[in-house]
């Protein structure tokens, strides 16, 4: 059986204590990196109806400068204290040194996929791993415009940086489509198919899933504001043909919807993982 989730925001704080047909909810980690508060007493409380799962979005795993070791301790002591069911972060960089200053660049900054990429990735997750005692799940990042330096093509890439750390991948559905239509693809959905079909069967861990409130615009920004796209779903069925009932999630950050509609949006990838199981 397939476990579903959704992106847990504050608007839905109150909600989310009533009983849903969910299995997880995901939230950003650093938002809980305090010790204590009011956060975490409505962490607490929501963890006693279901499991969690920590998104972390700071670790800048493709950072030539690691991640400081204080921060990654910070996210291990959310992890000991609240025993998640998933724990993830991005293929990205976001970390810097300007001589003995080490700075965050505040955001989620695309790869280069290279040899040199892939050892600096190996090396920091290995690291966090050894610090969080457990398994990482690394997500694939949009970005608006090609990196045209990368000399592995991005599926490989994971398949090498799974093979090599034992960590494994976070598939964001929709962030594969983003990119598709960014760079102009001439058929966006049969390019994220592709990519779904490149990854190796065994390395997807987890499934994400969101939408634009304008899927006609030239340019997609990945602002996770609307429902799920059909060509989404899609993409979602051939991954969970290809993957299996992994974990999946639906992401919602912006124009936030009623919770009672996030959690129908969720119910709809049960009911394409029915179908594709032939249970639906």
């Amino acid at each position: 059986m397939i476990q579903l989730g959704v992106g847990l925001r504050s608007k839905h704080y109150e909600a989310a204590l009533e009983p849903a047909s969910i299995d997880f909810v995901e939230v950003h980690a650093e938002n809980f990196f305090a010790d204590g508060g009011v956060s975490h007493a409505i962490l607490e409380r929501i963890s006693e109806r279901y499991k969690l799962s920590f998104h972390g979005t700071s670790l800048g795993l493709g950072s030539f400068t690691p991640p400081p070791l204080a921060h990654i301790q910070k996210m291990r002591r959310l992890i000991e204290r609240y025993s998640p069911l998933l724990v993830s972060d991005h293929a990205c960089f976001s970390w810097s040194s300007d001589g003995d200053n080490i700075m965050h660049a505040g955001d989620l900054l695309p790869l280069r996929f290279d040899k040199e990429t892939l050892r600096t990735m190996c090396r920091n997750i290995r690291r966090v791993q050894d610090v969080f005692g457990q398994q990482l799940l690394v997500e694939n990042i949009s970005s608006y415009l090609p990196i045209t330096a990368s000399v592995i093509p991005e599926a490989e890439f994971f398949n090498l940086l799974c093979q090599s750390t034992g960590c494994a991948v976070l598939l964001d559905v929709h962030n594969l489509h983003v990119n598709a239509v960014n760079q102009q693809s001439q058929s966006p959905l049969d390019d994220v198919l592709q990519f779904i079909s490149e990854l190796d069967t065994n390395f997807v861990g987890e499934i994400h899933l969101a939408g634009i409130a304008e899927p006609s615009a030239e340019m997609w920004i990945d602002d996770h504001s609307g429902p799920v796209s059909d060509d989404c779903w899609t993409a979602y069925s051939a991954a969970i043909q290809r993957f299996g009932n992994v974990p999946t999630l639906v992401e919602w950050d912006s124009r936030l919807p009623e919770w009672s509609e996030l959690i129908d949006e969720a119910m709809c990838a049960k009911d394409y993982a029915n179908k594709v199981s032939g249970h639906g």
